[in-house]
C-alpha cells in the first residue's frame, strides 16, 4: 500500500510538471505531518462514503484517494483560479495561471487513475464569501459568481450520509459554524469531521472559535486536537 508520503510527494511532484510552482503547492496545501493524521484518523473508521469540502489543486484530493483505495470522494470546491487565489493568500508567489482548482484535481484523479471513485462539484458549501475586500477582489478579477452558488445542502441530501467529511474550506469564524452546523445533519452517528488548520495562528484561532459556537449547540459532540488537525466525533 502507498504510503502517505509517497502518495502527496506524487501528487506535489505531478501537479508541479502541470505549471504550479512547487512552493505555492506547498504553501496551501495540507502538510506531511497533517496529511498522516488525516489518513490515520480516516482509517480507523473505514469510510465508504467522504466528503471534502475545499480542494484547493488536490494534494490532499489525491492523498484521500490513493491511501483510502475503498472509499466513494464527492468533493466541493469554489473553483477559483489560482492566480487568484494567490492574491487572496497572505504570502503571494509569482502566479499567473489562469486555471481553476477542480482543473488540477481532475488532471491529478485522472493520472494516478482514480477519477472514477471521485464526484467534483464546483460551489461554495454553506456560504459565500463574507469578507468585503476579499469578495470586491474576487469581482474585480472578473469572477461571476453566479457561476457559484451555494451546494451544500443540495449536495448532502443527494449524496450523503457520510461515514467522514474534511472540512478545509473557508477559515473564518462564522464559515466554520455554518458548515458544520450543515454538515452535522448529514454525518453517520458513528462518523467524524476532520477540520485542517486548528492551530493556534490567526486562522487556527478562527476555525477554534468556529467550533466552539458549533459545540454550544451540540454539547454531546467531542472535539479533540493532534497538532493542526482536529476531529468532532
Amino acid at each position: 500500500m502507498i504510503t502517505v508520503k509517497e502518495a502527496r510527494e506524487k501528487a506535489i511532484s505531478f501537479l508541479s510538471n502541470q505549471g504550479l510552482e512547487r512552493e505555492f503547492i506547498e504553501n496551501a496545501s495540507v502538510k506531511l505531518d497533517d496529511a498522516e493524521k488525516l489518513i490515520n484518523i480516516s482509517r480507523q473508521k473505514n469510510p465508504q462514503k467522504i466528503l471534502e469540502i475545499g480542494t484547493f489543486v488536490g494534494v490532499s484530493t489525491a492523498v484521500l484517494g490513493l491511501c483510502l483505495p475503498e472509499s466513494e470522494i464527492v468533493c466541493v470546491d469554489a473553483d477559483i483560479p489560482v492566480e487568484l487565489l494567490n492574491l487572496l493568500c497572505v504570502k503571494q508567489f509569482e502566479m499567473n495561471n489562469k486555471q481553476t482548482h477542480l482543473y488540477f484535481v481532475e488532471k491529478v484523479l485522472k493520472h494516478f487513475e482514480i477519477l472514477t471513485r471521485f464526484t467534483l462539484k464546483r460551489g461554495f458549501f454553506s456560504c459565500g464569501f463574507p469578507n468585503k475586500e476579499d469578495l470586491d477582489k474576487v469581482v474585480n478579477y472578473g469572477i461571476n459568481l453566479e457561476d457559484r452558488e451555494i451546494i451544500g445542502q443540495e449536495i448532502c441530501e443527494e449524496y450523503g450520509p457520510f461515514d467522514l467529511a474534511f472540512l478545509d474550506a473557508d477559515h473564518r469564524t462564522e464559515a466554520v459554524k455554518q458548515d458544520l452546523t450543515l454538515l452535522s445533519n448529514y454525518i453517520k452517528p458513528e462518523g467524524t469531521i476532520i477540520l485542517h488548520d486548528v492551530g493556534l495562528d490567526y486562522w487556527g484561532q478562527q476555525v477554534r472559535k468556529g467550533v466552539e459556537l458549533f459545540l454550544k449547540e451540540h454539547p454531546q459532540k467531542k472535539f479533540n486536537i493532534e497538532g493542526e488537525i482536529g476531529f468532532i466525533s
